[in-house]
């Protein structure tokens, strides 16, 4: 049993390693009816004085912690107080026609592998932009998914350069397609 624990060990140690690739776990969804139609009732837009009193302390303390003279390390990690650290995201890319492309990726995926996901997705090779609801388009550069916001979750409204009257995925795409 030594022997053979001894050849398994050696055996293992000469082998060739094997690196892990991340799974896209690539999905196609289409909002259901329910989702596109979304009311919010009128309840919902009113402040009440609860609401108000801790808003109003909320502020108050940011304001006390900014006059405090601070170093740029202990401001740095009053920044990250509360924040966890997210391995992989998932990233939606939302088209013109209302169809959503998701996929996995990791937290220290760039920017530029979400463009390269989203250019093997569709029909023809076509000019694209990538937009932050809110925001801006994003640059397509090396750019880490963690610092362009993107993690745990993003969602990326994809804009082409010209108008397209039809999808834009290419068939095998399309055929995965599945209620959110």
């Amino acid at each position: 049993a030594v022997v053979s624990t001894q050849s398994t060990g050696s055996t293992l140690q000469s082998a060739t390693k094997i690196a892990p690739t991340l799974d896209r776990d690539t999905r196609v969804l289409q909002p259901s009816a329910g989702l596109q139609r979304f009311e919010v009732s009128p309840d919902f837009y009113r402040v009440t004085r609860e609401d108000l009193a801790t808003e109003q302390k909320r502020r108050a303390e940011e304001l006390d912690r900014c006059e405090i003279l601070r170093t740029k390390a202990t401001r740095d990690r009053d920044a990250g107080v509360g924040m966890r650290i997210y391995h992989y995201t998932v990233i939606r890319v939302r088209f013109p026609d209302g169809i959503y492309l998701q996929g996995t990726f990791s937290a220290h995926d760039t920017v530029e592998s979400v463009f390269k996901f989203v250019e093997s997705a569709l029909r023809h090779p076509l000019p694209f932009s990538l937009i932050v609801p809110g925001s801006t388009a994003l640059k397509r550069d090396g750019s880490l998914l963690k610092n362009a916001g993107l993690v745990p979750t993003g969602v990326l409204n994809l804009s082409p350069a010209e108008s397209a009257e039809f999808t834009l995925l290419s068939d095998e795409m399309v055929c995965k397609l599945s209620e959110m």
